[in-house]
């Protein structure tokens, strides 16, 4: 169907160029290759003034290739950083932060470190002296 309908349009546009042709004058052909002549020497006559170099679009790609090779470059050999810089220098702040304890206690940290202290010492004193409580 499109084939049918296309072949109908060719047809048409065919006739009505055709009847155009018939009905223009004898002079309207010389007008038109005038006007023809007359704009083709005026698009020569203004021919771009910068040309493209032919080592142009050789350096361009070569550039762009020694941009890409040292970006690569650069890229591949950089340091890679932790996500979470903390992480890897101080591994007693990671503790604290991903416990589920009160942090309040961590305000009187002095405190629990002398506790501890105590703990050991009277620990060591038990240790030798034997049981006192019996």
């Amino acid at each position: 169907m499109n084939q049918e309908f296309e072949a109908v349009f060719i047809e048409k546009a065919r006739a009505a160029f055709l009847g155009s042709t018939r009905a223009m004058d004898a002079r309207m052909p010389v007008r038109l290759r005038a006007a023809r002549a007359q704009a083709v020497a005026v698009a020569a006559q203004h021919l771009p003034r910068r040309r493209v170099r032919s080592w142009a679009l050789p350096a361009g790609a070569a550039a762009m290739l020694c941009a890409v090779a040292v970006g690569g470059f650069l890229w591949w050999t950089q340091v890679s950083q932790p996500a979470v810089p903390f992480a890897v220098n101080n591994n007693d702040d990671v503790n604290i932060v991903l416990t589920n304890d009160n942090l309040d206690m961590y305000a009187d940290l002095d405190f629990y470190r002398w506790l501890e202290v105590q703990q050991q010492s009277q620990g060591v004193q038990d240790g030798a002296g034997g049981n006192n409580n019996g």
